[in-house]
């Protein structure tokens, strides 16, 4: 073998072990979609209100930046398909009966606009201006006022519509996917970061002095003990933790050729406690020790838990962190060009590789709950 072709082999033999590896059974083989002409290559987030499904996209490998794609909405009961923006959403949160979207400007790439949803329509209700490498992460609302955390500074609109701004102490960890939320009492935001191999961890930002803490528990010496490593875990989801309100609950997941780690965390301030493992092996006769992992936190609409899902299941948890209920994942369907399924009880699940970009999880769907409220 001379010297070009033995790279060319060892490439693809590596290849096909790689595939070989991820191909094992799931219970909802999907094919693999088109990209949409407004969500763009991959689905980020959704939320249901008012009967509607509503998913923003993005049209590259992070969940965040000037790639963003649009926002659209399906009707539940009879699947129709609305477009509300067709490019430039950065962010859309639920609070109460409100739905809230911070979108790039299209007078500017430098201006930044936050609307709400009201009567059947989007009205806007503030607008700022970020400098250059300073873009908007992500849309909260915090204690009911809207926060906007951007890479160095918090924004808070008042009441009369005006920005309060506060520079974060140092700057953010990011990565190629953030999961941000923020506990229920508020004043404080956590920031997971999901490099995949690389690691990724959490980081918690204070609302009133802008100072941001890396949190972190490794329980050994090694070079990934964890069970949270900034160096190892990527935190693929982020939640307020419906049991405690001062707290926040998180979810570590990677699947990495021969390998498979995940938990659930509860993390109050920085202790970091862990409130779900499973042991998982990716073969029968594989006898090395793994856990599954965990690609994704949602609260649940109703009784106070929460739902994680995996590459194989979707878990429903009760408000302390047992477990009430595992389902396979569900066959999903194409409505309006979005393969989903809400036969699940509680919850809707929407296909995206969002996962896979940084991670070798397969379609990993999004689990999104259902509008207790819905008609």
């Amino acid at each position: 073998m001379n010297r070009t072709s033995r790279p060319l082999g060892l490439i693809a033999i590596f290849v096909v072990l790689v595939l070989a590896f991820d191909a094992h059974p799931r219970s909802a083989p999907q094919p693999r979609p088109k990209s949409d002409p407004v969500l763009g290559e991959r689905i980020a987030e959704g939320v249901v209100l008012d009967g509607r499904l509503w998913l923003r996209g993005t049209l590259g490998k992070n969940t965040f930046g000037d790639r963003s794609g649009g926002l659209v909405s399906l009707g539940l009961a009879d699947e129709s398909r609305r477009v509300h923006f067709e490019r430039n959403v950065l962010s859309v949160v639920k609070d109460g009966r409100d739905l809230w979207v911070l979108r790039w400007s299209s007078l500017s790439k430098r201006k930044f606009v936050v609307s709400r949803w009201r009567s059947g329509s989007f009205e806007d209700v503030g607008e700022f201006e970020s400098f250059k490498g300073d873009v908007p992460l992500a849309l909260l609302t915090n204690g009911g006022a809207v926060t906007v955390l951007t890479e160095s500074t918090i924004r808070v609109l008042t009441s009369n519509g005006e920005w309060k701004s506060v520079p974060l102490k140092n700057r953010l960890r990011l990565g190629i996917q953030s999961a941000i939320a923020s506990p229920t009492l508020g004043g404080r935001i956590y920031v997971g970061t999901n490099n995949g191999e690389w690691g990724g961890g959490l980081q918690r930002v204070d609302l009133r002095s802008g100072a941001v803490t890396k949190i972190e528990r490794r329980d050994g010496k090694g070079l990934c003990d964890g069970p949270l490593n900034s160096d190892c875990d990527p935190v693929t989801g982020v939640i307020a933790d419906p049991q405690m309100k001062e707290c926040v609950l998180a979810s570590v997941g990677l699947v990495h050729l021969f390998t498979s780690s995940g938990r659930i965390l509860r993390v109050c301030e920085e202790k970091v406690t862990v409130i779900s493992e499973k042991s998982v092996s990716r073969a029968e006769k594989d006898k090395r020790k793994m856990t599954e992992a965990f690609f994704g936190l949602a609260r649940a609409a109703e009784g106070g838990g929460f739902w994680a899902i995996t590459w194989r299941a979707l878990y429903r948890f009760d408000a302390d962190g047992h477990q009430e209920g595992e389902y396979a994942l569900p066959k999903l369907k194409p409505v309006s060009g979005i393969y989903l399924s809400h036969e699940l009880p509680g919850a809707v699940v929407v296909r995206t590789d969002v996962n896979w970009s940084v991670s070798t999880s397969g379609y990993t769907p999004l689990v999104i709950p259902l509008d207790s409220s819905r008609p």
